[in-house]
């Protein structure tokens, strides 16, 4: 009797909240069908940048054809030209009928709102923010996309359009902003994987009276073009100074420059000059289409601003007809659909509209293009088309329209072009074996760590020498056969939210706790690190290398690098590439080591050992001569980069195989590493690379 009547009781349950549910469905689409789909916009929709047309085209387009299910867009305007984009992203957030924004503007925004937008569980939309670590950062996270590939894809279609115009070397001038950065941080890769020889790099402060001083030294490398990512002030300064040079060395302009500012600051001298922008897709008639309907040609971003626009409407009408699903989940099954093609105007978007509330997944495009999104990764659309222009009669002509995944070489097919892989073609081939032999037996082996940066931004430095003196540690390797020198003010730092603390891997172990420090804060300097490597005691270094022919030695350093150079603290002096190979050499004929091995990593790392012959030795470091080395886990919550990517692709590897070889791991590493050239220097002097690191690395 209690079994039949809690089964009845159960099924009157059931049916109670069927109905409850029934009706309160039932009101809530008689409310729903009259209520507006607010989308938030977080651009700059005044001044100079002409974005509100192509989002109140957009929106009047779907609006005329019946909206979203009958209900209007209604677009709530944030103008970051005029007031405080941050606040302004906090009110949007705190809106609970809205939750999709497109924007923000910069990348440097991004950085600053998409933690709080992913907590909340909101869209971001951005046509404008271009970073290329934006996809490093945020890919995957389902939170934050963008209608306009980042501006790896420009480098690339730059380095592919130079080449075409048979350029064999070229220099970069990069201004130091989140924009800047890309072009500083990803031409080196694409030049290298084109054959083109990249004879100066540099990253200059905007409006900077130096930047004169900056163009003559690029003039002095011979280069056929010098690339400068910049603003039009400074690009005209720069055609300024090269013209005053009398040399033949041309000059090409990223998007930045390409504005009216440009030509009316160099009148008839601007003349000839070339750059490359975002564009619509050619095949869309977009540009033909803004044109006839606003009287004039579409701004660079006007194409990825209206698809914006239309990606945010295809979400929001999933999420119309899918009502418990994320709207991570939602944007994720709207770029997926491969159904019927519909196209970006006339009927196209309400037939999108329409099939996905019913539950179909067309195919969408966009005036820029396919919407199609790399479904590991996301945030990057996998095609952009870029504008070669140049100026004729003082306006900006078009010579060709490139398209961004069929220019240059590398990068594979339907993979984000920000993670582009270096071509095998490029890998070192090793001898089966190494011409030097030591001429003793092992007897005891040490090592150097090194982590000289300082500042919040350069907590990764730090994370790394922690990790590998982690990783030695564990290894067996007794403290006092390490030297550790590393800056150590991360853990202290005011923006540290957790004191004391330095981890590798979001909400990781404290990598801090428990390691000894022999050389800290202003100790770690250049002099201290070649004292302590030579064993060169003193009063102000009394902790260093006791080594001798029968010793085997390990060096990591993790920080900034500059051609030829590594950055120790300010003031003092840097670590420079002539002071490596001295010291290197030195010590071989002193008798200091038995086989020594370097593991560097910071941009330019090559740079140091280039001219390296020192027997026994090996150089082994994430990115060549012209390439800075990037950033691999980013913390939202810390809103850091935790580790760089060559150091963690080597601790991944020799953890995952603990007998992994030094010939082995640079395999591994050069396949794995994304935007630079894995290299290893002087093998045929170092002896046999078939040893495993790991017996190496240990007492």
């Amino acid at each position: 009797m209690i079994a039949i009547f809690n089964n009845k009781k159960a099924g009157l349950i059931v049916v109670i909240i069927i109905i409850l549910a029934a009706g309160t469905w039932g009101g809530y689409t008689i409310i729903h069908t009259h209520t507006p789909v607010r989308i938030g916009v977080l651009l700059p929709v005044t001044g100079d940048v002409e974005l509100k047309e192509p989002l109140e085209w957009a929106k009047d387009t779907i609006n005329q054809q019946g909206g979203i299910g009958g209900r209007p867009i209604e677009l709530v305007y944030k103008d970051t030209y005029s007031s405080n984009t941050t606040q302004l992203a906090m009110e949007l957030l705190s809106d609970d009928s809205i939750r999709i924004v497109i924007g923000p503007p910069t990348s440097d925004d991004v950085y600053t709102l998409a933690p709080a937008f992913i907590r909340k569980q909101k869209l971001l939309i951005s046509p404008l923010a271009t970073s290329g670590e934006i996809i490093r950062a945020f890919g995957g996270k389902g939170y934050f996309w963008r209608t306009a590939q980042g501006d790896v894809a420009q480098a690339k279609v730059i380095v592919a359009i130079l080449r075409q115009n048979g350029a064999k070397r070229v220099a970069l001038l990069a201004e130091n902003s989140m924009y800047g950065n890309t072009f500083y941080e990803w031409t080196g890769f694409f030049a290298t994987e084109s054959g083109i020889d990249l004879t100066y790099v540099r990253q200059f402060e905007p409006g900077s009276d130096s930047l004169a001083v900056d163009v003559a030294d690029a003039l002095s490398t011979n280069p056929d073009y010098i690339i400068a990512a910049s603003g039009p002030t400074d690009a005209a300064m720069i055609k300024r100074v090269i013209d005053r040079s009398g040399k033949p060395t041309k000059l090409f302009l990223t998007d930045a420059a390409a504005t009216p500012v440009l030509i009316n600051s160099l009148g008839p001298d601007a003349e000839g000059l070339e750059g490359s922008s975002p564009t619509s897709d050619p095949s869309s008639g977009f540009t033909a289409a803004y044109q006839a309907k606003f009287g004039h040609a579409p701004t660079d971003y006007a194409a990825p601003t209206y698809d914006a626009l239309l990606l945010a409407a295809y979400t929001s009408a999933r999420q119309d007809s899918s009502l418990f699903e994320s709207p991570a989940d939602s944007i994720r099954h709207v770029v997926a659909g491969n159904g019927t093609y519909e196209s970006w105007n006339s009927q196209g978007p309400h037939n999108a509209i329409v099939a996905i509330q019913s539950g179909q997944s067309p195919a969408i495009t966009g005036a820029s293009g396919p919407l199609d999104f790399d479904p590991v990764f996301e945030v990057d659309p996998l095609l952009t088309s870029y504008s070669h222009w140049i100026i004729k009669d003082g306006t900006y002509h078009t010579v060709e329209v490139l398209n961004s995944a069929k220019v240059g070489t590398s990068t594979e097919a339907g993979k984000p072009i920000a993670l582009s892989k270096a071509s095998s073609s490029l890998m070192e081939s090793f001898p089966s074996g190494g011409a030097y032999v030591p001429s003793v037996n092992r007897m005891d082996f040490q090592a150097i760590i090194v982590g000289p940066s300082q500042g919040w931004d350069n907590y990764r430095h730090e994370s790394d020498a922690l990790a590998v003196y982690t990783l030695l540690r564990r290894n067996g390797v007794p403290d006092d056969h390490i030297i550790l020198m590393l800056y150590d003010d991360i853990p202290y730092v005011r923006e540290n939210p957790h004191q004391g603390n330095v981890h590798n891997l979001p909400q990781g172990a404290n990598l801090r706790s428990g390691a000894e420090l022999d050389y800290y804060g202003r100790n770690v300097t250049p002099d201290t690190f070649m004292k302590v490597l030579t064993g060169n005691k003193t009063t102000e270094t009394p902790l260093v290398l006791s080594s001798n022919s029968s010793t085997d030695i390990f060096v990591y350093i993790a920080g900034h690098g500059s051609p030829g150079s590594i950055v120790f603290p300010s003031p003092g002096p840097w670590f420079s590439a002539g002071e490596f190979t001295n010291i290197t050499n030195t010590m071989y004929q002193e008798g200091k080591y038995r086989q020594m091995v370097f593991f560097v990593d910071t941009c330019f790392g090559e740079s140091i050992a280039e001219n390296t012959t020192a027997k026994g030795l090996l150089y082994f470091t994430g990115a060549n001569s012209v390439e800075p080395s990037f950033g691999a886990v980013y913390d939202p919550d810390i809103k850091q980069w935790l580790s760089d990517e060559f150091t963690e692709d080597v601790l991944n590897a020799v953890q995952a195989d603990p007998k992994i070889t030094f010939r082995d791991l640079y395999t591994t590493t050069y396949e794995r590493v994304t935007g630079s050239h894995v290299k290893m220097l002087n093998i045929q002097n170092f002896g046999d690379l078939n040893v495993p690191v790991l017996k190496f690395l240990s007492p």
